[in-house]
């Protein structure tokens, strides 16, 4: 037990460099990590300006695990080595658990869960709270989505919150492949990038053989151990179904069956895969942010002409994990583009739960005063958060700057 504090004190001071505090085990599953509720906290604008557009990004809400496969694979070998008594009472009771889990997600993979349902009525329900202006009589609220149903069905929920709010908005919901140029755009050279055969894969594979340690956990869950062919991708496998409790309706953990450190040494790797194949890691040489160059000048353009229409309205895309992840680091948004090349340290240097868990979102809400200047401030899962431009009004902005500095990126 002793060692066992050392060990979580030493991870949290490493962490805590550039991250402030360790990851909880929620945290820790990564993408999986549940939206977390944001702060009352926000900043007043200056004196005279006032709320009228949004513009905004969201990734779907909390769901089941992508694939069937990814529950049956697991249940299919506890159940064989049940057969021949190869589980440990541990083992055998995370086969009851497991079997709990199956039966929950049967017929629902990669679906919205009620929990990925509530958050985007949530969310909806206080940016119509927090800027009423914008919602306003009868406002033009402009949704489109991923042709993913979660998307869909987040954008549905979103939107069907702010028409009880507002009967009166006029909402255009619209999911069409044509949206795809931008809502979820990869280039065939960042799709060869990502693929499992890039270079980068190489050192990344001796990477995961480092941090993500099986023998204890097989040794607690099977008689024989030497039964399970590949212990790592097992490893994995209940660790992405630990990760998923916090977004089901079930009240089941498994937490209790990894360490600590363990379940941190899985989740650098995810963490560091994502980093590379999405964010501003110099392994990258800024492919991957510049996968989001459409999506960022439709929010441009979409800009422009809200601006000169001068009526409340909000621009509202549903999306995914990686492209949000691409364009904040595109846009350089707080700690969204940070750059490291020790992939010892991208842990350190970038965390993907704090940037994209479910139901992640970027809102980019616009001021004007009567004499129509226009102001800018950029929310990240509504949390106020800057540029590297200078401004005396932060986290407010003047859209010229911002659209320069913006530009600069898209082109």
């Amino acid at each position: 037990m002793r060692q066992y504090i050392i060990t979580i004190l030493c991870l949290f001071c490493g962490l805590s460099a550039r991250s402030q505090s360790a990851p909880t085990p929620e945290q820790a599953g990564s993408i999986y990590y549940a939206y977390p509720t944001p702060p009352e906290v926000s900043t007043p604008a200056p004196a005279g300006y006032e709320p009228f557009y949004i513009s905004h990004y969201g990734r779907h809400g909390s769901r089941w695990m992508t694939a069937d496969e990814r529950y049956t694979e697991v249940v299919s070998v506890f159940d064989s080595l049940y057969r021949c008594s190869g589980l440990t009472p541990l083992g055998i009771d995370v086969r009851g658990r497991l079997h709990k889990v199956w039966e929950d997600a049967r017929g629902c993979s990669g679906s919205i869960t009620p929990l990925g349902e509530r958050q985007h009525r949530e969310i909806a329900g206080r940016m119509f709270r927090n800027f009423p202006q914008v919602f306003r009589a009868d406002a033009r609220i402009d949704a489109r989505s991923s042709t993913s149903v979660r998307c869909v069905l987040s954008m549905s929920y979103f939107t069907e919150r702010l028409k009880e709010l507002n009967p009166a908005l006029r909402v255009d919901r619209r999911a069409y492949h044509r949206y795809m140029d931008y809502i979820a755009y990869t280039s065939p050279e960042g799709e060869k990038f990502a693929s499992e055969k890039a270079p980068w894969r190489s050192d990344f594979r001796e990477f995961e053989k480092k941090n993500v340690r099986p023998e204890r956990l097989m040794a607690s869950l099977f008689t024989n151990p030497s039964a399970i062919a590949d212990p790592d991708a097992m490893m994995r496998s209940l660790y992405w179904i630990a990760a998923d409790m916090q977004n089901v309706e079930l009240d089941l953990s498994f937490y209790d069956i990894f360490e600590y450190e363990e379940l941190i040494g899985v989740w650098k790797t995810v963490n560091a895969r994502m980093y590379v194949c999405n964010a501003a890691a110099p392994l990258n040489g800024g492919l991957m942010p510049r996968q989001a160059v459409p999506l960022l000048r439709n929010i441009l353009e979409s800009a422009d002409a809200a601006i000169r229409k001068g009526t409340p309205a909000a621009d509202l895309r549903f999306g995914h994990d990686t492209h949000l992840i691409r364009l904040l680091a595109l846009m350089q948004i707080e700690g969204c583009s940070n750059r490291e090349t020790d992939m010892e340290k991208f842990h350190l240097a970038w965390q993907d739960y704090r940037v994209s868990p479910m139901g992640a979102n970027l809102q980019l809400v616009f001021y004007r005063n009567k004499k129509n200047d226009v102001l800018v401030k950029f929310l990240l899962n509504e949390n106020e958060v800057t540029l590297p431009i200078k401004s005396g009004k932060a986290p407010y902005y003047s859209w010229e700057e911002v659209k320069t500095f913006l530009g600069k990126q898209a082109e």
